[in-house]
């Protein structure tokens, strides 16, 4: 028995007028697909091609955007893995090419998980002072393990620091409240956030008394 592979000739090549990045591919002098600039470098106009050929060409352009995509959604700010998988599975990309593109950048260290955790926490410390709890909490959300972490909370500050670090943010803003006022209002402030009981009482005494030591002066 003979098999006939079924051969086309690409008559056209045409940029897109909306994205010059891709171009549009006629084949027999009909609208085949669109395909990018980067995947269809090598096609020729002439050029014979088969159906095989197509089929591969356009899932390496499915390939392709679906790197971009996760490119430009990382270059903006860091992001965990679960963020991107979930950046592209709601693109509806194959999972399979889900799956290849994940491994390029994490083959590229544009990905790591454990270093985002760790300037997740760093940052969050700087700006947004929270306890070791609520830290884990949002980067649960975001599918870091949990061994992951606990890794990057080694080098966080102690939570003390960083409960009393919030509070002095809200020590002007309750400064003219009573004691109980103002103890209760800072112990909503903490716990909000997730620290212990015994971290509250110790930071809202502490601010108590520094309230009243700079009353006085």
């Amino acid at each position: 028995m003979v098999f006939f592979v079924m051969e086309k000739i690409i008559t056209a090549l045409e940029p897109q007028k909306n994205n010059p990045e891709r171009i549009n591919v006629y084949i027999d002098d009909q609208f085949a697909f669109g395909i990018s600039c980067f995947v269809g470098a090598w096609l020729k106009r002439g050029a014979k091609i088969e159906d095989a050929k197509i089929q591969e060409l356009l899932r390496e352009d499915q390939h392709e955007k679906a790197l971009q995509r996760a490119l430009h959604y990382i270059a903006y700010q860091p992001r965990s893995e679960k963020e991107v998988v979930d950046k592209l599975a709601a693109a509806e990309i194959d999972e399979a090419i889900v799956d290849e593109v994940m491994q390029e950048l994490r083959e590229k260290n544009y990905l790591n998980d454990q270093r985002f955790a760790q300037d997740w926490i760093e940052s969050r410390c700087a700006s947004k002072p929270r306890s070791y709890r609520f830290f884990s909490y949002e980067l649960k959300r975001k599918g870091i393990s949990e061994e992951k972490i606990d890794q990057a909370l080694q080098a966080a500050p102690p939570e003390e620091d960083l409960a009393y670090k919030l509070g002095r943010k809200y020590m002007q803003r309750y400064a003219a409240l009573n004691d109980d006022d103002f103890k209760k209002k800072m112990q909503g402030v903490l716990a909000r956030r997730a620290f212990s009981y015994d971290v509250i009482r110790q930071t809202i005494n502490k601010l108590n008394l520094e309230r009243k030591m700079e009353e006085s002066e």
